[in-house]
Parts: structure tokens; sequence; C-alpha cells
């Protein structure tokens, strides 16, 4: 059994797709342990409310420049592979420069607007979550920056390059510059100055990242004159924008719902338990991160059972090195949330149902790319506004009933209704399956 599974490996590491997969996934990895170290710092010398205030500020950021970026980070990885096939640098050029003016502008308005009705209505209520989303705010920007730039590097096939600033240099800077305030001036370390080291190396991470970008994908248009289609990127990034907005306001709904009807310390706990549920989920982050472009090729190529075989392989080869973590969750679960604190106990019940959702998750595989690259985009949307209205109704209906377990409940439910819907879905669009229960 063991030799067989080792040789099934061996034999799909030997695609490139798998290759690149697999570096990728170890950038994941590696970011998420540093994360992980980083909370544990966080949570075991500051405590659950600490926790809460940092999760909570963070969420709300990556929430508004997921929509502030109106799509065009997953506009770019649809439709800069086709064009490079088609020899159109000319309209490469011309989505780099008009995405980027957009993207800006809108970023830094939803900055300005936040803080302004956050201050005026003094919201949230708890004065430390309040004070923590301020802290989180100005980097608003630059977080919608890294999602539409490194995008750019995504689209052309730079995997690895997109993913070291922000999943690599910016967590290391972020655990050495924590931990050098731990030893040398522990007494000055708090919560506050936490959030501002983290805003410290996302804006590294711009900055590096901005180097990859300018060598591997501007300097190679850079004396192209640029087209546009703006009315077609307009109306193609706005279908892409509701799904990948959706999709990131359902990753965050539950901690900023506990915010605002439980306060800091739910929050940081049940925070605790998503990230350490998400870990046998990186896996296929990693997979989406190589597959997204190479999706849109081959479905555009015609290419439907080279498709299929990559993503059936990439999966099954991803699930085995999940099986360990899904396990050690749902038998070990207070073992591994109170590594972070006694008070992090409380979270059991809600990291097994999340593990158990997250089966599920994967096993039905990239559902989300497989329609929007391939053009099916109205059908995710359809999709994902049903499950969100129903998640939400749920979210709000349990949460002051059950706290964070009501929180996972509404959380494990939506992922198994979505992925499940969608997986269907792009069986009968596409005739791919992309789920693990696939036999010829």
């Amino acid at each position: 059994m063991i030799s067989s599974v080792i040789r099934f490996i061996r034999q799909q590491v030997d695609q490139k797709h798998t290759r690149d997969i697999m570096v990728v996934f170890a950038i994941q990895a590696f970011a998420l342990l540093t994360s992980l170290s980083i909370s544990l710092l966080i949570t075991n010398i500051l405590g659950a409310a600490a926790y809460g205030a940092f999760s909570y500020g963070f969420s709300w950021v990556n929430l508004v420049a997921t929509f502030s970026c109106m799509g065009f980070e997953q506009l770019a990885l649809k439709e800069v592979p086709a064009y490079r096939a088609a020899g159109k640098s000319d309209l490469i050029r011309g989505l780099f420069r008009f995405s980027m003016k957009r993207v800006l502008t809108v970023s830094v308005i939803a900055t300005l607007m936040m803080f302004t009705v956050s201050w005026l209505i003094q919201q949230p209520a708890d004065e430390m979550l309040r004070k923590g989303l301020w802290l989180a705010l100005p980097v608003l920007p630059v977080t919608a920056l890294i999602n539409l730039r490194f995008a750019w590097l995504r689209s052309e096939h730079w995997n690895t390059l997109s993913q070291l600033p922000d999943k690599v240099i910016r967590p290391a800077v972020f655990l050495v510059s924590v931990l050098i305030i731990y030893f040398i001036w522990k007494e000055s370390l708090n919560v506050w100055l936490v959030i501002l080291l983290s805003a410290a190396s996302i804006l590294l991470a711009l900055v590096i990242g901005n180097y990859f970008v300018n060598r591997r994908v501007i300097s190679t248009i850079a004396e192209v004159t640029p087209v546009f289609e703006s009315e077609k990127w307009m109306k193609t990034a706005f279908a892409l924008l509701l799904v990948n907005g959706v999709y990131f306001y359902l990753s965050q709904l539950q901690i900023i719902a506990l915010g605002s009807l439980r306060g800091a310390k739910d929050t940081g706990v049940f925070a605790i338990a998503s990230r350490l549920s998400d870990l046998e989920g990186y896996m296929l982050f990693a997979m989406n991160v190589v597959l997204a472009p190479i999706i849109s090729k081959l479905y555009a190529e015609k290419k439907m059972e080279e498709l299929q075989r990559i993503i059936t392989g990439s999966l099954r080869t991803g699930f085995i090195f999940s099986i360990p973590v899904i396990a050690l969750f749902l038998n070990y679960p207070t073992f591994f949330l109170q590594l972070f604190g006694d008070e992090f106990g409380e979270g059991r019940l809600a990291l097994m149902i999340l593990t158990v959702s997250q089966i599920v998750n994967f096993g039905t595989g990239s559902v989300g790319y497989l329609l929007t690259m391939t053009g099916h985009q109205k059908t995710a949307l359809q999709l994902l506004f049903s499950c969100a209205l129903l998640t939400t109704v749920l979210t709000f209906f349990l949460i002051p009933s059950f706290g964070i377990n009501g929180a996972a409940i509404a959380a494990g439910i939506n992922n198994i209704l979505l992925n499940v819907l969608m997986a269907v879905a792009v069986y009968r669009k596409t005739g791919i399956n992309s789920t693990l229960l696939r036999f010829k």
C-alpha cells in the first residue's frame, strides 16, 4: 500500500505543473508555519482578546481590498494567458495600465471612507476591535495592489515569484521583528505594535514584489503601445469581482460577525480554530495558484482530456498530503488549540466542524476556478449569492445562541453546500469531474 502511494506521487510529480504545485505548497506551508508562530506569540503573551483585535482589523482590510481590486486580478488570470498565446502584447499592456489606475484610486477612497464612518459612529462598539481596525486600515491600498500585481506574475506562470514576497519574505520579516521586540523591549510589546509591524511587513512585500513584476512582466511589454478594451474588461471584471468578492466575504464573515456580536475574545478563539482548519486546505490553495491560468489555456484550446487528467492527478496528490492533518485535528483538537493558550480550548468543537467541512472542500476540487476560468462566471455567481444569503442568515442566527460553535456550523454548512453544488455545475457545464471520486 505504502509503496503504491509513493509510486503514484512520483508519477504525478514528474509532471511540471505538479512540481509547481509542490513548490507553491512548500511556500504556503512556510507562510502558514510562520503565521502560526506569530499567533502563538500573540496569544500566549497578549491573550485571545488581543489576537481577536489583530484578526478583526486585517479581516476587514483583506475583505475590502479584494473588492477594491474590482475583479481585475481575476481578469488577468483569465485573459493574459490567452492574449500571450495570440501574441497580443498591446492588450496585455493596456490591461495592466487600465487596472492599475482604477484599483489604486478605489482602494484609497475605500480606506478613507471606512475610517471616516468608523470614527463618526464609533463602531465596532468594542474599543479594542475599533482601534485595531483603525491601525490596520492604512495598508488596505497596499494589500489591493499586492493582490493585483502578484496576479500578473501568476498570469505569466511565474508562480513561485508571485508567492515569495507575500508568503515568505513578509511573514519572516514580521516574525523576526516581533521576536526582536519581545526579547529586547518586552514591556513595549502590545497588540497595537504588532499590528503596525504587520503593516510594515506588508508594505515591504509590495516593494519587493514590484521589483519582480517590473523585471519579469512589465519589462517584456515596456515598449509596446497599449491597446484598451475598456468596456469588455469592465464587464468581465465585474462578474469576476462578484464571484471572488463573495468567496472572500464568506471566508471573513464569521470573524467579522463574532467581533460585532460577541467581542474580541470569541473572535480570537474562532480565528485560531479557523486558521488551523485551513491547514488541510493549503494544498488546494497551492493547486489553485498554479492551475488557474492552465485551466483557462487548456479550455480555450479544447484540450479537455488533458485538463481532466491534470485536475484529477493534482487533486489526488494533494489529498494524500492533507490526510495526516485531517486525522490529527479530528482526534486531538484540544491539544492543538491549547498550544495557543488554555482559553483557546473552547474552540474544540468548532475546529472539528471546520475540519470536516474542509474535507468536502478539498474533495470537490478547484470548482470556483473551473467555472470562472471557463467562462461560466454567471453560474458561479448564482450559486455563491444563494449560499452567501443562507450563510449570512445562519451566522447571525446561530452566533448569539451558540457563539463560536454557531459560527463554525454556519461556515461548515456553507463549505459543504457551496462546493457540492459547484462540483455538479462544473460537470454539467464543462464535462469535467472536479472531485476525488473519479475512477476512469
